[in-house]
């Protein structure tokens, strides 16, 4: 069973019982003091040591050394002599370096051992060997951390977990996300997650909201299987929030987590054999089709793909973006596409989804990308008519679809800085923001808008189908995004 961790740090005792009490009520197993930091912000040894018995949870003591990224620069007797207090006032595990271990042995009387490594410059080296030397001093529980450059790095992580003994093994940074959300399932010890609003001692520690609510920890096991999304950026993503309230919603063994990703066939091929199932968004939506054992008609024609999932053995590349679009354009123009003038901006993966599904809905469609290169070929591939970007403002349409990332996250950006026809129709494809500069002018001139959310939503009920032959809790759903957008 892996244990939920959540460090606390703070040079007055009184907090520390208090944080202790707030992990405890957040559904954590262990407090973690880090006493090295606790130190360097003027805390007292003795102070912080004698609260050990009134914390509301067991207790991890460290004193992380400098060399490891920690505060402790002393010396390594006065450390010892503090780590053997601790011991004796009732931590339940002291954590020490392998490194100095290895140097000077010592083990508490009481307390559990935990010998660790961290390499905060790289993804490690030797990493198993690292793990037996651990074992053969006979620590109670191996740790490892390792900052990842890609999300391929996860894979050797992954298999640190051999179940020969105890071991904790994550990666940090956004790209070390994944392997403490799928810590149960991948059986790591312990996991280290932050209290909402807390900062955490290690770049890219989960909230214990997200752990354990959004990814469900305490259900998670050997059988529960892995589905995500690749991207770059990937912070942004609401589709763990929304899939994992599917899964939940019908009782699945399944969790699914975000990857930042930089090279998608690389993560494929180290981490794709432990993988049910991926969305696939920016800008890896041509990435990886030559890894499928088979692909959809539509993704074939589109030659984007933004969903994997697996079937009778194998694996299938589908395009679940161009029928969500195809119905967004619809209710924007509040009826049927044929002999509508549509106007595309972006000819990227998500563009190319949107040129072939507005063309086979029977729409006139007009292409435009600041790379004039990019809108020429994808113009000539599919037939239809590229625009200039600097003729936008005198062109005309029935509908405005959005296909950039413009406005993501920034509500000042428009890809449209030009006067709207009211008769229009805008669909913008961004949903973060919930309503974007472009969506708020458009609404403003009287044009009949559709939100990127309803194409995000509909799009991933779709995703959802392929990946379980259940129906997604749409509702439920859309209502988790509108809360997290306005909040």
């Amino acid at each position: 069973m892996t244990q939920v961790v959540v460090p606390i740090s703070n040079p007055e005792p009184r907090f520390l019982l208090e944080r202790s009490q707030q992990a405890r009520a957040a559904g954590a197993d262990l407090v973690e003091i880090r006493l090295d930091q606790c130190l360097a912000e003027g805390g007292s040894p003795s102070d912080i040591i004698e609260t050990l018995p009134s914390l509301a949870l067991p207790a991890i003591v460290t004193l992380r050394h400098v060399r490891e990224n920690g505060a402790w620069d002393g010396d390594e007797s006065d450390r010892l002599a503090i780590y053997a207090r601790a011991d004796e006032r009732g931590a339940a595990w002291i954590d020490r370096e392998l490194v100095f271990h290895a140097a000077r042995p010592w083990r508490p009387t009481r307390a559990k051992l935990i010998l660790s490594h961290h390499d905060f410059r790289g993804p490690g080296h030797k990493l198993a060997e690292t793990v037996s030397a651990m074992r053969s001093v006979h620590a109670d529980m191996a740790k490892v951390a390792v900052m990842p450059r890609d999300a391929a790095d996860l894979a050797g992580l992954r298999a640190l977990i051999d179940g020969h003994g105890p071991v904790a093994a994550m990666a940090m940074g956004e790209i070390g996300l994944p392997s403490r959300l799928l810590a149960g399932a991948w059986g790591s010890a312990l996991v280290f997650a932050r209290l909402p609003g807390d900062a955490g001692s290690a770049p890219g520690q989960p909230t214990t909201d997200d752990l354990l609510g959004m990814c469900r920890l305490r259900s998670q096991g050997p059988g529960t299987r892995i589905y995500g999304v690749i991207g770059n950026p990937i912070a942004h993503s609401l589709s763990p929030l929304i899939h994992n309230i599917a899964f939940a919603h019908h009782g699945l063994d399944a969790v699914y987590v975000p990857f930042l990703v930089d090279d998608a066939a690389g993560f494929w091929d180290a981490c794709g054999g432990w993988i049910q199932g991926l969305s696939i968004t920016i800008p890896h939506k041509h990435a990886l089709q030559a890894r499928m054992d088979d692909l959809e008609p539509l993704c074939d024609l589109v030659g984007a793909m933004n969903t994997i999932y697996r079937k009778e053995g194998g694996t299938v590349g589908a395009n679940t973006d161009a029928d969500a679009i195809r119905r967004c354009g619809e209710r924007a123009v509040d009826g049927d596409l044929r002999g509508r003038r549509a106007l595309v901006l972006g000819a990227g993966g998500a563009g190319r989804a949107a040129v072939f599904a507005l063309r086979s809905a029977g729409a006139e469609v007009l292409l435009a990308n600041r790379t004039q290169a990019r809108a020429d070929d994808l113009a000539r591939e599919t037939g239809c008519t590229a625009v200039p970007w600097s003729s936008l403002a005198g062109t005309s349409f029935d509908l405005l679809v959005n296909m950039t990332s413009v406005g993501l996250k920034a509500p000042g950006d428009t890809p449209w800085p030009h006067q709207l026809p009211a008769a229009a129709g805008v669909f913008d494809s961004v949903y973060n923001p919930l309503e974007t500069r472009l969506i708020r002018e458009a609404r403003a001139a009287g044009c009949r808008t559709v939100l990127g959310l309803d194409m995000f939503i509909d799009q991933a009920c779709a995703q959802f189908r392929r990946w379980t032959g259940l129906e997604a809790p749409a509702d439920a759903m859309r209502e988790a995004c509108i809360r997290r957008l306005s909040a």
